[in-house]
């Protein structure tokens, strides 16, 4: 079966039209990804100090300020808290 000059260049069309379309929709499904990294953490004596506390028993962890303040500046940072005002424990 031959193909005839306008419905050659018909399917041509609808072929270039189709990848216009299927370049638009990959375009917009496009994943942006934001270029603020958050909270990157960077030091590594907080790293040290928690990985010291999570061997410690509930009773020495109780005593250990040291460890209590190291946890709570991790859940602050991972949470994204304002620190709480002193004396609301």
């Amino acid at each position: 079966m031959a193909l005839d000059t306008p419905r050659a260049l018909r399917l041509i069309a609808f072929g270039i039209g189709g990848l216009a379309a299927l370049a638009a929709v990959v375009e917009l499904t496009r994943t942006i990804l934001p270029t603020d990294t958050g909270h990157v953490v960077t030091d590594d004596t907080l790293r040290g100090t928690l990985a010291r506390c999570r061997d410690l028993t509930p009773e020495d962890y109780a005593t250990d300020t040291e460890c209590r303040a190291a946890w709570e500046a991790a859940r602050q940072r991972f949470f994204d808290l304002a620190p709480e005002p002193a004396g609301t424990e």
